[in-house]
């Protein structure tokens, strides 16, 4: 009778044990698993300008390949209408703006201040996934078709291009990007018979260039 009992308290206790494992194991299985970071995505902006002082002898040349691998390109040109510069870019162009005024010493010469805000601006927008890259690249190429300046000086704001990125979802560590610097030049009182050189000087020449990975 002894050892039945024994075997029956034995048999009790092990039941018992397994109750208290498997409670404990469904409470685990009740603990809600963290959702991992979903990747973010980009919207990437490349704003080319071209100042109008500079289309009367300039076009830019844009081309990027976007994270799919695929190649777009673009064409600024005189009498192209403009886009509007994002309030980003903006700010940072007012800025360059006055550094460039103040040292061409252009301060009291409102005719050389409008050329400033004589821009044709061109927005290339599109979307790249963080870990994905893309390129630019911004050519300026001379006319063959200007106009001879009547002057015998003239003015010119070189172009340039302006890349800035902003996530439009996603909820990792947020990698937007901005451009520091648009690397804003002007050039004053050129020789008009020196034109030639000065096309010469331009054409071809590589005004932006990037590759870039999002993360």
């Amino acid at each position: 009778m002894k050892k039945i009992f024994n075997w029956m308290l034995a048999a009790i206790l092990v039941c018992g044990a397994s109750v208290v494992m498997s409670s404990c194991g469904d409470d685990d299985d009740d603990k809600p698993i963290p959702d991992a970071p979903q990747p973010n995505t980009y919207e990437v902006t490349l704003s080319a300008v071209l100042p109008e002082s500079a289309a009367e002898f300039f076009t830019l040349d844009v081309s990027y390949t976007d994270a799919n691998g695929k190649t777009n390109t673009g064409t600024l040109k005189a009498g192209d209408r403009t886009e509007s510069m994002s309030e980003q870019m903006k700010k940072l162009y007012d800025i360059e703006k006055e550094s460039a005024i103040i040292q061409m010493r252009w301060e009291d010469k409102p005719e050389k201040l409008a050329l400033f805000e004589q821009l044709i601006v061109k927005n290339f927008t599109f979307t790249v996934p963080s870990g994905k890259s893309f390129s630019y690249k911004a050519t300026m190429k001379a006319r063959k078709d200007y106009t001879q300046p009547s002057g015998e000086v003239f003015d010119v704001i070189k172009p340039f291009v302006y890349m800035g990125s902003k996530r439009i979802s996603g909820f990792s560590q947020d990698g937007s990007v901005f451009t520091e610097r648009l690397g804003l030049r002007a050039y004053g009182s050129v020789e008009t018979e020196s034109l030639a050189d000065f096309l010469e000087m331009f054409d071809g020449e590589v005004i932006a260039e990037e590759t870039r990975t999002m993360k």
